[in-house]
Parts: structure tokens; sequence; C-alpha cells
């Protein structure tokens, strides 16, 4: 089940990637993914990692970016311990 501060979490996400990539945040059905949305590839994937950080005032370890490449990822790493401290 999902919970009101998963689906807010996950809207800021989704917000703060459309950000990054300047592109309109896409209906539900439609899922933000490194590789099959316009602009995110391996330039805009850090792109949007920095706005993510900025988002969620947070920074990623190095070996963590790979793992950041949709929605439900990214939600799972903040999350995480580790992360979430600058």
């Amino acid at each position: 089940m999902t919970t009101s501060s998963d689906k807010i979490t996950e809207e800021r996400i989704q917000q703060a990637i459309a950000r990054a990539l300047n592109i309109p945040v896409p209906g539900p059905s439609t899922p933000l993914q490194m590789g099959s949305t316009p602009g995110w590839d391996s330039m805009g994937h850090m792109l949007v990692v920095m706005e993510l950080e900025r988002e969620f005032d947070t920074r990623f370890l190095p070996y963590q970016l790979p793992e950041l490449v949709d929605v439900p990822s990214i939600a799972k790493m903040l999350v995480q311990p580790g992360v979430g401290s600058k």
C-alpha cells in the first residue's frame, strides 16, 4: 500500500526530474526512467542527480548513482541509511 507521504515523495521526485530535464511532468501512465525519458541519458543523469540532491537537501554517494534510474528506485534510495547527510 502506498502511503500519502510516499505519494508526495514520488511527486517531488517526478517534479525534480522534470525540472532537471526541462520537460513537463508526465501523467501517471508515463513512467520517468533513464533511457526512455527524453534527455535522461548519461549527461542528463547528472542533471537529475544534482536536482534531486537540491530538492531533498542530500548527497548521493558515487556508488549509488547507477541505481537512480527511475522514480521507485530513487524513492527507495532516499530512505536508505547514509542518504540524507551532507
